[in-house]
């Protein structure tokens, strides 16, 4: 019967750090270091012609939502956003600066005069931009709001020299400072300072890739290991002879395998082989490394406990045979882990029969004279864990 997803909630929340959290804030390097990059590919062309056509396919308001996320990532991300029906609605501004304490004002980019002053934006994709653009000064100043600076962003092209003649002429009219930006600045900024992200999320041109191929360098060099010991495996005449030799290159590559954490299937696989080359012709050890490596890896990457835990007495059986404590040290770390899982709430005391198994391992390092009691406080010295 499956559970409710209410019960899966309480369940998650009941339960503690799964094992393969943990040991990725322990142990970092034992897993992949290589992350999925995502990049997007548009062309200045592609990027004019889309801007140009704004009006044409109704999109002034994802236009407005644009320019605020690049005047954001550019000139300073503290801009409050408009609501309203059309174009800001009544405050006659797309968008303008709130205050940022002086503290935290340095993390800004861009200009950190606007933490402490208010600026106030206003775009527009209409063709006549200039009558746009004192039509939205205007409407500004007439707010009565003390603005230090205004800021108007254009999707058309305009030349220099008609940008540079507009602001001085609304400076001279309105008293404060006004700057134009047109479809040269957007292009710069998206195109040749690489913020394709902004316009494929927001004015959906563009085209996005997810880049799979760029490897960390300790991915980058394990994967070049894999490559070299899987071509060795898959040569018959490679380990004639040496089985030994072969058994420990199949382990390497499971491992290899597991820390660039290839799909389950495949490191899954690679164990199997590990532990079967093992067993025709390899040492005793190796035959006890392969299993408990299969072992650890459906603890600590899978957090499959149930697999570890019903294969453990058959892993002990087998540790056990030979007269060596250097065998019992993969059980005692099983049981850790074990113990672990009991404490987070995964297993219970009675499912990895705790008293059953930990019985055995005292009795076999007790054998081997690896094990002391305090006999004032019945304190195991050396495996407090077992008590």
């Amino acid at each position: 019967m499956k559970s409710k997803p209410s019960e899966v909630a309480d369940d998650s929340v009941r339960l503690g750090m799964s094992p393969s959290q943990f040991m990725r804030q322990l142990r970092p390097e034992y897993y992949s270091d290589t992350n999925d990059r995502s990049a997007y590919v548009l062309d200045g062309p592609s990027l004019s012609f889309h801007l140009d056509t704004i009006t044409d396919r109704n999109q002034t308001q994802d236009f407005e939502l644009f320019c605020r996320k690049l005047c954001e990532r550019v000139i300073c991300p503290n801009l409050r956003p408009q609501t309203g029906p059309e174009g800001g609605g009544d405050s006659k501004v797309d968008s303008e600066t709130y205050p940022v304490s002086d503290e935290i004002n340095q993390t800004y980019i861009g200009d950190v005069k606007a933490a402490g002053e208010r600026w106030a934006f206003a775009f527009s994709a209409k063709k006549t931009w200039a009558d746009k653009v004192r039509k939205d000064v205007n409407g500004i100043i007439d707010t009565g709001r003390k603005y230090d600076r205004i800021i108007c962003v254009t999707s058309r092209p305009a030349r220099s020299k008609d940008r540079a003649r507009l602001e001085d002429e609304l400076l001279d009219k309105c008293g404060v400072p006004v700057t134009i930006h047109d479809r040269s600045w957007i292009a710069k900024e998206i195109i040749e300072n690489d913020r394709k992200d902004i316009a494929f999320n927001y004015l959906g041109v563009g085209q996005e890739i997810t880049d799979r191929l760029r490897l960390g360098p300790t991915d980058y060099s394990r994967t070049q290991q894999l490559e070299d010991a899987e071509a060795a495996l898959s040569n018959p005449e490679a380990f004639t002879g040496l089985e030994v030799q072969r058994a420990s290159e199949a382990l390497i590559a499971a491992k290899l395998s597991r820390g660039l954490e290839r799909a389950r299937t495949d490191t899954d696989g690679r164990f199997l082989r590990a532990i079967r080359f093992a067993k025709d012709g390899g040492t005793f050890r190796q035959q006890l490394e392969a299993r408990y490596e299969y072992l650890w890896i459906a603890i600590w990457w899978y957090d499959d406990l149930a697999l570890a835990n019903e294969s453990y007495d058959d892993l002990a059986d087998f540790a056990l045979k030979a007269d060596s404590a250097k065998n019992v040290e993969f059980l005692c770390n099983l049981m850790q882990a074990f113990c672990s899982a009991v404490i987070h709430g995964h297993l219970t005391r009675e499912d990895v029969k705790f008293d059953e198994r930990t019985s055995a391992l005292i009795a076999a390092l007790r054998r081997w004279r690896l094990i002391g009691i305090d006999r004032t406080t019945g304190w195991n010295r050396r495996f407090p864990f077992f008590f």
